[in-house]
């Protein structure tokens, strides 16, 4: 896993960017992240609900967690769904949409498969809570080095 610095506009938060090799083609890449999301993400340790999660989904319109007793919680909307280059959504896991973050996924073949580039940008909304950037620092981390192992 590869941590990238991101340039910085005066007053900018610096943007979390982490970039990852799955060996696969684009297309299976973007379907796992997306349509199979499910089957990778840590959701005992990296969700809302916890072990009481029972599905992720992500489709061409939103990022979905439903917990066992079926209530619903919106992670983010889907802004931008371009199979297989590029998926772009608001990011606000247990919070409403107006406290949220942005989270764009490239896919970019490359000989050994796949090149995918994540980044989170938009800390500005949320001054004063440096902890979550933090967390998100490392645990994009987890989160991808699922993705990785799934894709192998």
């Amino acid at each position: 896993m590869t941590t990238t610095p991101s340039a910085t506009t005066s007053g900018a938060i610096p943007s979390i960017v982490k970039e990852v090799v799955v060996p696969c083609a684009p297309e299976r890449a973007f379907d796992l992240f997306t349509a199979r999301i499910h089957s990778w993400w840590p959701m005992a340790t990296h969700s809302v609900g916890g072990t009481s999660s029972a599905m992720l989904t992500l489709d061409h319109a939103a990022i979905v967690e439903r917990l066992e007793d079926g209530t619903q919680c919106t992670w983010g909307t889907v802004t931008v769904w371009q199979p297989p280059t590029r998926v772009a959504f608001t990011w606000h896991p247990g919070a409403g949409p107006d406290d949220h973050t942005e989270v764009s996924v490239d896919f970019a073949p490359i000989p050994e498969g796949t090149h995918v580039r994540l980044r989170h940008s938009g800390w500005e909304r949320l001054r004063g809570r440096t902890g979550m950037l933090e967390n998100y620092r490392s645990g994009w981390d987890v989160v991808l080095g699922g993705f990785v192992g799934a894709a192998a």
